[in-house]
């Protein structure tokens, strides 16, 4: 009998959850990425060269890359869409520098695409210097707010006029599990993806009436030019920190962030340890749908005393690190 009563309250809750929080749901069919046109900051290499190619490839969307080095997106062009041109189109342009040349450059794809405004934007141009906080100089600074933060400001700016035109679109921001969890030599670029959550939140909350809906990735170390590239120079420390989780494939990285961009979902996450920061750091984010929210409520504090395991593992890293270095001066 009383496990029946239980029964009956749990419904009744889920059911009372439903509608309360009906505002913030997310749509429940997969948004058709045939013939739409999507924009990708920083598809020339890594993970947003991997969107491209599946997205052109798997799912017959119509692709624009905005990247800075010309001879990256030519080969892009010849690797992607040899035969094909029509359907992709690369353009050089500084997302960071002046604003006017950005809106210049989303309208020259729209019209390049048969004037078809933008139906998902994906966020995804960042550097990276792996350095601590004294080493890194103000420039660097600044170049990383301008390239990781304003960079994704811009273009979404850039983008939402079409996006209202069409009553509907996707704005995708890809951060990192560095911008849920500080990590040693990270300073820099923790700051700048961790700034990308509170613009989403922000964001998603003006946009939701307009049918436009925000997913924030957060991907682990992903196995691509640039993280080979950044391994050369980060700190030893950073390096161990970083041995304690796995290497995930472009592949299957993208793979995930196009999933859950036809989704909607508001997050993104990558693997077991994803899915523990992303209940921990999971705050007052938007929800996808009831079960999500139960998830995090009870996971939230198992996740607490894990993450809290590995802080101590990376601290315990860093301090040994620190009194070698002691020893040796």
């Amino acid at each position: 009998m009383w496990l029946i009563i239980c029964a009956v309250i749990i419904i009744l809750i889920l059911l009372v959850l439903f509608y309360l929080l009906r505002p913030m749901y997310r749509p429940t069919c997969l948004l058709n990425l045939r013939d739409i046109h999507v924009i990708i900051t920083g598809g020339s290499s890594g993970i947003g060269k991997e969107l491209a190619r599946q997205l052109l490839n798997e799912h017959q969307a119509r692709v624009t890359i905005l990247a800075r080095n010309q001879k990256r997106l030519d080969e892009c062009q010849q690797e992607l869409a040899p035969d094909n041109h029509e359907r992709l189109l690369c353009l050089s342009v500084d997302i960071s520098g002046s604003y006017s040349n950005v809106q210049k450059a989303i309208e020259q794809a729209c019209q390049y695409h048969g004037n078809r405004p933008v139906s998902i934007l994906i966020n995804n141009a960042a550097v990276f210097f792996a350095k601590t906080f004294d080493e890194t100089t103000a420039d660097e600074f600044e170049q990383m707010v301008r390239i990781n933060y304003l960079g994704a400001v811009f273009c979404t700016k850039a983008c939402l006029s079409s996006m209202h035109q069409l009553g509907s679109g996707r704005i995708v921001l890809i951060s990192s599990q560095a911008g849920q969890i500080g990590i040693y030599g990270y300073t820099s670029y923790c700051s700048t993806k961790f700034a990308l959550k509170g613009l989403a939140e922000s964001l998603q909350m003006e946009l939701a009436r307009d049918n436009i809906y925000v997913t924030v990735v957060y991907p682990p170390d992903t196995d691509t030019p640039g993280l080979a590239e950044e391994n050369k120079t980060k700190p030893i420390e950073t390096q161990l920190i970083n041995e304690t989780s796995g290497v995930a494939s472009a592949e299957e990285v993208a793979r995930k962030i196009i999933k859950s961009t036809q989704r909607g979902s508001f997050s993104c996450w990558y693997g077991i340890n994803g899915f523990l920061l992303d209940c921990l750091t999971s705050g007052a984010q938007p929800i996808t749908n009831t079960l999500e929210l139960i998830s995090q409520c009870l996971t939230v504090g198992l996740a607490r005393l894990i993450i809290v395991g590995l802080l101590n593992t990376f601290y315990t890293i860093t301090r040994k690190r620190n009194s070698n270095k002691n020893k040796t001066n």
